[in-house]
């Protein structure tokens, strides 16, 4: 049988614990095993949550299990309204294989191996990206086919990357172009909206026109950052409350992108609700006996996301980078408000909000410094991470 251990918010079943209390210590998930589904041991899993769901497939993209709510069909079971799911259950999915899948709040985004997008979910912020004739469907609980898009027909393009914010979504093609759609109000998809009454994008729609090609995408609650194809350009887009633009230029470059540079190239990027996170590569990839991989982060900061102690009432967050102290990090991924680390060597750290257990510590007290995570069932090395919006997911 499969690992994958979990702990934090389970209000919907998103853990997959067969119940639907929050597990403030690592718990072993369920899987059903339904029409001779069966989750083997060799089988590696990647995790990612939304609001209140959760989504799991196999590493070969064969395999899809959901669990949690299904209230708006985000779990695209195929119905809706019809109560949470607490056993990692299968889902069909159109293609032959999963590449990946996106959670916003209650919608859910997937890229097939074949390169095309498909949504289910809710659609009262136009997130599912269906235009027009979708405007009335409120929400979908199948897999609906993306639509193209109508200013730069990509009727033909293939996608490989994909990120959700809290309703919005961004889509990265084979070009490094990046398409959006979805909820638009702070400026979110790196687009201007044409007035107050427009805030959002009904059909996927070019947003990356007059930036160079690009690498990696994350979303926010109401921001969205770009890092590149030289790995070091970051762009940014959206909200700034609480300095989720980081160091950039007050000026946008292009529609509501602002730009800053990192201090080497980014492995990989990620975004909580109100902050961003990239991991550093090691100075050398050939020489690993520096500190190896490297975290750094911005934005909110007043539950520890940062992985730093609150300075005082008024340091809500940082505008500038700040490093983690954490060395030889290998992987990284954001929930809400915390983040999950995992190292060279299998070890996981947690840090930043923790209300529900989701960062480690079973005090519910914020986390404001990495904490290793290594009581039981963790007593060998992970080797891939995951996260909802309010709970962590470890796969052994």
């Amino acid at each position: 049988m499969a690992h994958i251990l979990a702990i934090g918010s389970n209000s919907s079943g998103q853990l997959a614990t067969n119940d639907s209390n929050d597990a403030h210590h690592l718990a072993q998930t369920i899987f059903a095993d339904a029409d001779g589904y069966v989750a083997d041991a060799d089988t590696v899993w990647r995790v990612l949550g939304g609001g209140n769901h959760a989504f799991a497939w196999s590493d070969d993209g064969t395999k899809l299990v959901a669990s949690g709510s299904n209230s708006d069909g985000e779990l695209a079971t195929g119905s809706e309204g019809t109560g949470p799911i607490f056993l990692w259950t299968p889902v069909g999915f159109p293609g032959d294989r999963v590449r990946q899948i996106a959670c916003g709040w209650n919608h859910s985004v997937l890229l097939n191996a074949q390169g095309q997008l498909f949504s289910a979910g809710s659609n009262i912020f136009d997130q599912l990206g269906i235009g027009i004739q979708g405007r009335s469907q409120k929400f979908s609980s199948t897999w609906m086919p993306v639509l193209a898009a109508q200013d730069n027909d990509n009727s033909t393009t293939k996608f490989v990357n994909i990120a959700c914010g809290l309703r919005h979504t961004l889509a990265l093609d084979e070009n490094g172009m990046v398409y959006g759609w979805g909820a638009n109000r702070c400026g979110q998809l790196g687009i201007a909206s044409p007035d107050k009454k427009s805030t959002s994008v009904l059909q996927m729609k070019l947003v990356s026109a007059g930036l160079p090609p690009i690498a990696m995408l994350a979303c926010g609650r109401s921001h969205s950052i770009l890092v590149a194809n030289d790995r070091r350009t970051v762009f940014v887009g959206g909200q700034d409350k609480y300095c989720q633009c980081g160091p950039s230029d007050s000026q946008p470059v292009a529609g509501t992108w602002r730009k800053f540079l990192l201090p080497r190239p980014a492995a990989k990027l990620c975004s909580g609700w109100e902050f961003g996170a990239v991991l550093l590569e090691p100075v050398s990839k050939i020489n690993l006996t520096g500190k190896g991989g490297v975290v750094v982060m911005w934005g909110r900061a007043d539950h520890g996301q940062l992985a730093t102690v609150q300075q005082s009432a008024q340091s809500t967050c940082s505008r500038e980078l700040v490093y983690v102290d954490l060395d030889c990090v290998h992987d990284i991924a954001c929930g809400s408000n915390h983040t999950v680390a995992m190292t060279e060597d299998g070890a996981v750290y947690m840090w930043g909000w923790n209300e529900h257990g989701n960062a480690g510590d079973p005090s519910l007290k914020n986390v404001h410094q990495p904490l290793r995570i290594d009581s039981p069932p963790l007593d060998t090395r992970a080797v891939a991470i995951g996260c909802g919006y309010g709970n962590s997911y470890i796969i052994l």
